[in-house]
């Protein structure tokens, strides 16, 4: 494996771990005020376990696509 490989891979996981927690956050207060809305209701502690629990895959994918398109534009650009 070239170095610049290795680099993008590495680089691309870091990125993601990082940008992991910020990005679940932000989506976990979105869809707890959608609920909200909705049912017109302050949500419980239970609905909004339930509500964190299928947020993490959704920012897992999400911060995992933007790390792979980040990386992959930086490294073409100057790694040619």
């Amino acid at each position: 494996m070239e170095a610049t490989t290795a680099w993008y891979w590495i680089s691309t996981i870091i990125l993601a771990i990082v940008l992991f927690k910020p990005a679940k956050k932000l989506i976990f207060v979105q869809r707890v005020r959608k609920a909200e809305r909705k049912l017109k209701r302050d949500l419980t502690g239970e609905e909004k376990d339930d509500l964190e629990k299928r947020t993490k895959p959704i920012a897992a994918l999400i911060v995992l696509i933007f790390s792979l398109m980040f990386n992959g534009v930086l490294m073409g650009k100057y790694h040619k």
